[in-house]
């Protein structure tokens, strides 16, 4: 332990220096909320005007914070939109609820239903992150950005656990290819339903939900015949 040492009658007394803790978690929690602030800020300007419409003095200007205070979080606007990204990804995930169904049988339906309906509703409640990964892969630049990459790891990551959930639910035997295929095929109807509703507006998407799944038990059935 640091300690101040100060001699007495012969002995040393040692004087532990005050606790910092409380100051510590007050400028912790405030960083936080400035980190917050700009990250709120940045997605605000994106959603108005794009990739290269926002820029630093405009998060500067939104967010009410000083340009200090954006540099000491992020190193430059590309760094600041992958860590958005990772944000909005990590919000949409807490309302992606676990299908938490067991697995036998005739239970397959049951499954594929309980995800897909979870993966709708959550894309319905927080669209952020699918909105702003998809305006970073179609803005198209001769450099690959760190904040389109970042979406595309993270895309790599739900289809791989996609992939993985249709490798418990299918039977054994099936098609080597069919958990990949399958996944990729649900996220491009994903695609296809939020860009469907930025368009059109409000829809049942339960309704389409139900056609999705109708569509991918066919082609898991298919699937697992031809493996037969």
């Amino acid at each position: 332990m640091i300690a101040t040492a100060r001699q007495r009658g012969g002995k040393v007394k040692c004087r532990a220096p005050a606790s910092a803790g409380p100051r510590t978690d007050r400028r912790s929690r405030q960083g936080a909320q400035s980190r917050l602030r700009i990250l709120e800020a940045t997605f605000a300007l994106a959603h108005e005007l794009g990739y290269q419409g926002t820029s630093i003095s405009k998060v500067v200007e939104r967010s009410g914070l000083p340009a200090s205070s954006v540099y000491w979080h992020f190193a430059d606007k590309d760094a600041l939109f992958e860590a958005m990204i990772q944000h909005s990804f990590e919000q949409w995930r807490l309302l992606m609820r676990e299908a938490v169904v067991r697995v036998d049988a005739g239970r397959r339906r049951e499954a594929v239903r309980t995800g897909i309906r979870s993966a709708i509703d959550s894309i319905a409640a927080s669209p952020e992150f699918w909105r702003l990964g998809l305006m970073l892969s179609l803005e198209r630049q001769p450099i690959e950005r760190k904040a389109r990459q970042r979406f595309k790891e993270i895309r790599r990551h739900v289809i791989d656990s996609a992939a993985a959930f249709w490798r418990r639910i299918l039977p054994v035997g099936h098609d080597k290819h069919a958990p990949e295929l399958l996944a990729r095929f649900t996220m491009a109807t994903a695609d296809g339903l939020f860009v469907s509703a930025q368009i059109d507006g409000e829809g049942d998407y339960r309704r389409l939900a139900d056609l999705l799944v109708d569509s991918l038990e066919a082609a898991a059935a298919r699937l697992s015949r031809r493996a037969a």
